[in-house]
Formats: structure tokens, C-alpha cells, sequence
């Protein structure tokens, strides 16, 4: 498990989490979390694993590029990943494992997309954090 914070943030027309996490892979796992979180759905017992590899041209890019990765499975089967593991991290290329399970109730936030509005992510002296905003 992995040790993080998230706090949503509030915005007029989006709705934006801020993610704090000792280690870059941490934060993209907990950045998993807390969308997750958002969407608010229960999930079912029957369990889906998928391997996941996403390269993009920087790490922000990146960040966006493996959420919105993940919010297209949502879409695609309505299943919720609670257990995002990443297995390797660098600014361009991440791989994951993440587990999930099927919705058995419909989320009480629809997230259309993840954006590029207001993003942060940095390296501060107690580790790392990211602001990002989803589009609702």
C-alpha cells in the first residue's frame, strides 16, 4: 500500500485534486486514488488486473497521459482501480499493474477529462507534489 495524501480542490467548472507522495511513482499512484475517489463509485466483487505502459514527452504529460489512461478503461467497462501499483517510474515512461473491480453502483461524478488547466508537479523538500483538474 502505498502512503500518500490527496485533497480535492475547488473550482468553478472543474474538480482538481492535490497530491502529495514521498516518490514520483507514488504520487501517479495516489494521483489513481484520489480520481477514483472522485468518481465515487461501489465497487463489485469479481477483480480485473491490466498491465499498463504509457510514454509521453514529460513527466506532466505523463501524469495526464496515465489518468486519462485509466479514466478510458472506466468509461470503456466501468470498473473502478483502487490498487494502482506503478513498477517502473521516469519523467517520460511509466509501467503499472492495476487492480480494480466492476462499479456495482453508478458514480456520483462524471469526469469527461483530465486537463492540462492549473497542473503542477514538482519536487518540493518533503517529497513530491501535483495539482491537476478534471474536466465535469
Amino acid at each position: 500500500m502505498i502512503r500518500c495524501d490527496y485533497e480535492e480542490l475547488e473550482h468553478t467548472a472543474e474538480i482538481g485534486l492535490r497530491v502529495r507522495a514521498a516518490t514520483p511513482a507514488a504520487l501517479f499512484a495516489c494521483a489513481a486514488t484520489g480520481m477514483f475517489a472522485l468518481i465515487d463509485a461501489q465497487p463489485g466483487e469479481q477483480r480485473v488486473r491490466h498491465v499498463v505502459t504509457i510514454e509521453s514527452s514529460d513527466a506532466e504529460s505523463l501524469l495526464v497521459d496515465w489518468l486519462s489512461e485509466l479514466l478510458y478503461w472506466h468509461e470503456r467497462g466501468g470498473e473502478i482501480y483502487d490498487q494502482p501499483e506503478i513498477t517502473r517510474w521516469s519523467p517520460t515512461r511509466l509501467e503499472a499493474i492495476v487492480v480494480g473491480r466492476a462499479a456495482r453502483t453508478p458514480p456520483s461524478t462524471s469526469i469527461k477529462a483530465v486537463t492540462y488547466h492549473g497542473l503542477r508537479l514538482a519536487e518540493e523538500a518533503d517529497g513530491w507534489v501535483a495539482e491537476i483538474y478534471f474536466d465535469v
